[in-house]
Parts: structure tokens; sequence; C-alpha cells
């Protein structure tokens, strides 16, 4: 019973640094997301994420999904003061934020390229 007991906290720990490593990365409920932003992009982008703002997180963030040469993909935060994810923002407004419109602003960015 007292291996058992001196034991647990060692199996938290494991357990706590196992589900860390596995969900890194990914939106934790009432985090913001983006940590690290880029003000500008260029390439092939695919698609992009709107994050409203929502308990634990205080602002809107923008999550662009590029294509790589390699065909995978690369998800990047952009600065939401930059002038780009500004027209993003505006985009998103104008097509009163249907999902099924993204492209047209994705189609807008690669004209301004």
């Amino acid at each position: 019973m007292a291996l058992v007991v001196n034991s647990f906290p060692l199996l938290l720990f494991v357990v706590a640094g196992f589900c860390t490593q596995l969900y890194r990365g990914h939106d934790f409920p009432g985090r913001c997301s983006c940590h690290n932003t880029i003000k500008f992009i260029k390439g092939n982008m695919s698609d992009f994420q709107v994050l409203e703002k929502r308990p634990g997180c205080d602002k809107i963030e923008l999550i662009v999904t590029m294509n790589r040469p390699d065909n995978a993909t690369e998800k990047i935060c952009m600065n939401t003061e930059g002038r780009m994810a500004r027209a993003f923002f505006r985009c998103w407004e104008r097509i009163n934020k249907d999902e099924n419109r993204k492209m047209e602003c994705i189609e807008r960015k690669r004209k301004a390229e």
C-alpha cells in the first residue's frame, strides 16, 4: 500500500506530461491559440479561421492554412494589427462570417499579390 501511495505523484506527473505533449499546438478552451504572429504571408493559402474573443482570450485571432511545396499544410497565426489581417477581417464581415464563402476572401488575397 505504501508503494502505491508513494508512486501516485510520479504517475500523476507522467500522465500530465503525456497529456500536455498530446495536446500541444491544439486550441485549449479558455486560452488564446496564437502566441507568435506574423504580419504578412505570401504563398498558396487554402483556408483561414477567425477565432472571436472568448473567455480566457480577449483578442480576435486569425489562423491561416498554407499549402507548402511538399503538399503538407502549415497553420500560421497572423498579427491582427497588420494590413493583410485587417483586409481578411473586412472580407469576413462582408460575407457575414459565412464559412461556405471563405474562398471569396482567399481569392481576393490572391489577386492582390
